[in-house]
């Protein structure tokens, strides 16, 4: 700690902040022991002080009782690894006082005081939660910018957070201030020291000068307020009055909430309550433009499909109804002001002719790619009450009159590169199956119910090899998956010898003239080839000859009932597999 100084202050500032504050002492478990056994022991040795109380003695033994927490708070503010997480923890969250949570739950951690975050985030933002601050934003310079010094930096402690020191404590007990309820020090003195300005000493004049400065962007603030109602500005040049950008300001000013006293926070608050808002500022500009128009046309609701609204303030509202439930509470409250309560969304939600949201129609796009792999969707599918086709249907041909990749599409294509073929998509449908058979699903992925089986898949991949009219790129995702399906036979005997001398006895007799030179056994694997591969009679393999005579066959059979019998025969659980593809061939209309 006589290393570094400046981080001691900052550490006993922190530390010194959780002795004073309610909700710390409702939790803690060590430090009200320590306490006690200090006071015994200095009352024992030096007796007793007339006048003196409780509030005495706490501030007396405060530096004694918390000294092993601020070395090790300050140990944890300069532990490199422990500061390198401090940026990539706080993204996106500095503009909310629970910025400083995923470090004060480390720092809790190291400290056994697993709800130190809860405490940092109950209160007014504190010493520590600008250190965080500070730190993030200089991790996001880039390398070789000099870091913030003086009063910015951030080993800084601002005059709100400097703890009170003994003498000067004991003095202000001693005029009357009133303690507080826990023995610490009265409310109405610790709201003097947050708010007194010091005079004299390093940096008085600089301090001055940046209340001039503030007290100047409040001035301005309010005129823009008075005018437009509202803070939540963009900081732009275009928004710049008589050299004075306004949106820059307040910028910074929330950026470096966490530095700002209670009066500055206060007189922002009073001008806007939501000059700072946990959510995107734009987010708030556009409320307050759906406000205006609220305010003139009666607030909007969900049984109107939001008709009648500009279309901007419309693709904006049905874009809060689709994430609704992802909003932040304020958000809800804010939307609630305008009429569109959680009973109004319900009720746009169910409304049948209501025009859906493109986010929601991209939502079951999701759902679909994330379920079978794939968007090559070729019937009729419904999700969420998307009619999945049409919608993606009419967004591959939005993309070809543009002849160029849509915003739509870029997302799209994150979610299958080949949604959108310049060939059929039941060949795109076919080759996603012999993907998966050949690669193993995707984690999360399941078939999709009209998916072919590994041997019809692969019966394919070979016929789209040997085919001469592909397109390129149809050649390429073959070529892909060639190498993979291996060089083995795509037809092999499935009926075993000892399952043919039951069926033997099931097939019928030959019809009379019958002088065709292939066996009932051929012909029947024939069938059961393409009832597990699901081809086309013309691509029954070589081996098995021409397919015209076991088409014939296959029908008189199924006609008479002898396919139904070799189904329902008892075979050895090898046959198994065949007979319950040929089960569920036989049943589907027209084959």
């Amino acid at each position: 700690m006589r290393r570094r100084v400046r981080c001691s202050r900052l550490a006993r500032s922190v530390v010194c902040q959780w002795w004073e504050s309610q909700e710390f002492w409702a939790r803690e478990v060590v430090w009200g022991p320590r306490l006690d056994r200090v006071v015994e022991a200095t009352r024992g040795r030096c007796g007793g002080v007339a006048g003196w109380g409780d509030a005495q003695w706490r501030l007396l033994a405060r530096d004694v009782v918390v000294f092993p927490e601020v070395v090790a708070v300050a140990a944890a503010l300069v532990d490199a690894r422990l500061v390198g997480q401090v940026g990539r923890q706080m993204k996106g969250l500095l503009r909310d006082r629970a910025g400083v949570e995923p470090f004060a739950k480390v720092l809790g951690e190291r400290l056994d005081r697993p709800w130190l975050a809860t405490v940092e985030t109950a209160g007014a933002p504190g010493p520590l939660a600008r250190w965080v601050a500070v730190t993030a934003r200089e991790q996001r310079k880039p390398d070789g910018a000099p870091a913030l010094r003086g009063f910015k930096g951030k080993w800084s402690v601002r005059a709100p957070h400097q703890p009170v020191e003994v003498g000067a404590g004991l003095l202000e007990l001693a005029a009357g201030s009133s303690p507080a309820d826990d023995g610490g020090p009265g409310e109405a003195a610790a709201e003097e020291r947050s708010n007194r300005q010091p005079s004299g000493g390093p940096g008085w004049a600089l301090r001055q000068r940046e209340a001039e400065l503030f007290a100047d962007g409040v001035e301005r603030a309010r005129r823009h307020v008075e005018r437009f109602g509202h803070l939540a500005l963009a900081h732009t040049e275009k928004g710049m009055v008589d050299g004075f950008d306004l949106g820059r300001w307040l910028a910074r000013r929330r950026a470096e909430a966490v530095s700002l006293t209670a009066d500055q926070t206060a007189q922002l608050a009073q001008l806007d309550p939501w000059w700072n808002p946990p959510w995107p500022v734009g987010w708030q500009r556009f409320w307050h433009r759906v406000r205006r128009y609220a305010g003139e046309h009666g607030p909007v609701h969900g049984g109107d499909n939001l008709d009648g609204l500009p279309q901007g303030l419309q693709t904006w509202l049905r874009r809060q109804i689709l994430q609704y439930e992802k909003l932040h509470p304020g958000q809800q409250g804010l939307l609630a002001e305008l009429g569109l309560t959680a009973r109004e969304v319900e009720r746009f939600r169910t409304w049948p002719a209501r025009r859906r949201h493109p986010g929601e129609a991209l939502a079951a796009a999701q759902t679909y790619a994330a379920r079978f792999g794939h968007l090559a969707v070729t019937g009729a599918t419904v999700i969420d009450g998307i009619a999945l086709d049409a919608w993606l249907s009419s967004a591959r041909r939005r993309q070809r009159t543009t002849g160029r990749p849509t915003r739509l599409g870029t997302r799209l294509s994150a979610l299958d590169p080949w949604w959108n073929p310049p060939w059929a998509l039941s060949w795109q449908r076919m080759w996603w199956a012999v993907h998966h058979h050949l690669n193993g699903l995707p984690d999360g992925s399941q078939w999709w119910p009209d998916a072919p089986g590994r041997e019809g898949a692969v019966a394919w991949l070979r016929e789209q090899h040997a085919r001469a009219s592909l397109l390129p790129g149809q050649q390429q995702l073959v070529a892909d998956l060639t190498p993979v399906a291996g060089d083995g036979p795509v037809w092999r005997p499935r009926i075993s010898d000892q399952a043919w001398h039951t069926l033997a006895d099931l097939l019928p007799s030959r019809p009379a003239g019958d002088r065709r030179y292939r066996s009932e056994r051929e012909i029947l694997e024939a069938i059961i080839h393409i009832a597990r591969t699901g081809r086309t009679w013309p691509h029954i393999p070589e081996e098995l000859g021409s397919f015209a005579t076991c088409r014939i066959t296959f029908k008189r059979w199924r006609a008479d009932g002898t396919l139904t019998r070799i189904c329902e025969a008892s075979l050895p659980e090898t046959d198994a597999p065949w007979q319950q593809q040929l089960t569920a061939y036989i049943d589907r209309p027209g084959p």
